[in-house]
């Protein structure tokens, strides 16, 4: 079972529209982050009027584009130059 299947499984049980308070407490990223991240068009969000809200869906999109996935080591693909 990998790292993330309980963060999934929790994440499957939220709403499909997230607000920021949502995020904050999954991400474990402060609010202010949150929406500094969406002022500058670095997460993906929607806005309705004065209101954001975010895609469950999307944002599981966006993290997986941006999960670090280490390179082979010691002959298994990586090359000691």
């Amino acid at each position: 079972m990998s790292h993330s299947a309980p963060m999934l499984a929790n994440f499957e049980a939220l709403p499909e529209m997230l607000t920021a308070k949502d995020l904050e407490a999954f991400l474990q990223i402060d609010r202010k982050t949150i929406y500094s991240y969406a002022e500058r068009g670095l997460i993906p969000y929607i806005r309705i009027e004065s209101n954001l809200r975010f895609s469950k869906h999307r944002v599981l999109q966006w993290l997986e584009e941006r999960s670090f996935q280490p390179r082979p080591v010691n002959g298994k693909g990586a090359k000691r130059q």
